[in-house]
């Protein structure tokens, strides 16, 4: 059991030669295929399937196709070199949901944290992807890493997406040489969390996985910092969490830990919903 295809989104920008170089990292070190998919819409909420006309719709759409083809010569490229397999996938849309659609041909989603107010209709979302993708997203840094996960932090709470992150990251688990369980609590709740701690930690260890714990103790409200913190003193090549949030009209409102952990871009971040 692994991760065996890579779904990412490729935009012909500035930083796409150090998303690929990241990309080929995390392909190389996981033995994945990787899919490309170039998506953009002709704006933030129409796709060339809308059956909108006119002159100036035609135009956006031939806009949108330009740029997508010159993210396919980019993406074929850049990850020519073997022994990576790469095969590309085009949609004019929205790219989340287009994303989401090819979602069915993978096994994971590489993503990307977006420039701040990029446009939705270029860019997808980490946000949207976590919540709707249906597969688990790991975020790479901004700038160019080799991936690596030899030192986990696995952000833990005791919910549906805390207890389903362990059993979705279990093949990253297995592989690393150290999983740290981090958790952060108030302190009335300190008795009842090392509970917990103690259990994942069991369960962990009956799978063959190098796991210890650390509660840190946090009134504050600020556990997503707090995490991030102990992720960089441990030094953490990945961090593993479950994604929270709910939906509001077409956006999600996120969890303070998640929207953190999201929008930190010094690290490797493992979010499934």
């Amino acid at each position: 059991m692994g991760f065996r295809t890579i779904l990412t989104h490729v935009v012909d920008d500035r930083a796409c030669p150090i998303r690929l170089q990241t990309t080929a990292s995390v392909a190389r070190a996981l033995a994945a295929d990787i899919i490309g998919l170039g998506a953009q819409g002709p704006w933030p909420y129409a796709s060339a399937a809308d059956g909108s006309g006119g002159r100036d719709f035609q135009r956006l759409v031939h806009m949108a196709r330009e740029q997508v083809n010159r993210a396919e010569a980019v993406f074929k490229t850049q990850l020519a070199e073997p022994p990576l397999t790469r095969t590309w996938r085009s949609e004019i849309a929205d790219p989340n949901a287009a994303l989401a659609m090819h979602a069915r041909a993978a096994d994971l989603i590489l993503a990307y944290r977006p420039p701040a107010g990029s446009e939705t209709s270029v860019y997808a979302s980490p946000d949207a992807l976590v919540m709707e993708a249906g597969l688990p997203v790991l975020l790479m840094p901004r700038q160019e890493a080799d991936f690596r996960a030899e030192t986990v932090l696995l952000a833990w709470k005791n919910t549906r997406e805390g207890r389903r992150a362990i059993s979705v990251a279990m093949p990253l688990l297995i592989a690393a040489k150290r999983v740290l369980v981090a958790a952060v609590c108030s302190s009335r709740d300190i008795g009842a969390i090392e509970a917990e701690l103690a259990d994942v930690e069991q369960r962990l260890g009956r799978n063959g996985v190098n796991a210890s714990t650390m509660l840190e103790v946090d009134a504050l409200g600020a556990a997503g910092r707090r995490l991030l913190n102990a992720s960089r003193s441990a030094g953490a090549d990945l961090i593993v969490s479950g994604g929270y949030g709910h939906s509001r009209l077409r956006e999600w409102v996120l969890g303070g830990v998640t929207r953190d952990l999201i929008q930190d871009d010094r690290q490797f971040v493992f979010l499934t919903h």
